[in-house]
């Protein structure tokens, strides 16, 4: 189930075959907006941080951490970013 703040809520759905089961499987597509303005500031990575607990501290909420992914698209895995890492992390949209 698509929790209501997720980004791909009101997604579109599509039905595709797995390449190798044969099983159908239903997936959700994110509509990107074709202009946006947001509000970041450039912060460094520091050991023990967490994408939650930064999206806290600059009011986007927690449950919001991967809208820092997603202005992040270098950072791959949000369970290792290095200290010193310079991230754009979106403020009180």
């Amino acid at each position: 189930m698509i929790e209501r703040v997720s980004r791909y809520y009101d997604g579109p759905l599509a039905q595709t075959q797995h390449k190798y089961t044969g099983d159908y499987i239903i997936s959700v597509f994110r509509r990107f907006p074709t202009s946006n303005t947001l509000n970041y500031i450039s912060y460094t990575w520091k050991e023990g941080d967490s994408l939650s607990s930064l999206s806290e501290v600059f009011g986007i909420g927690a449950k919001y951490w991967w809208e820092i992914m997603e202005i992040n698209p270098e950072i791959t895995d949000p369970f290792d970013i290095s200290p010193g890492t310079i991230l754009r992390v979106p403020y009180g949209n």
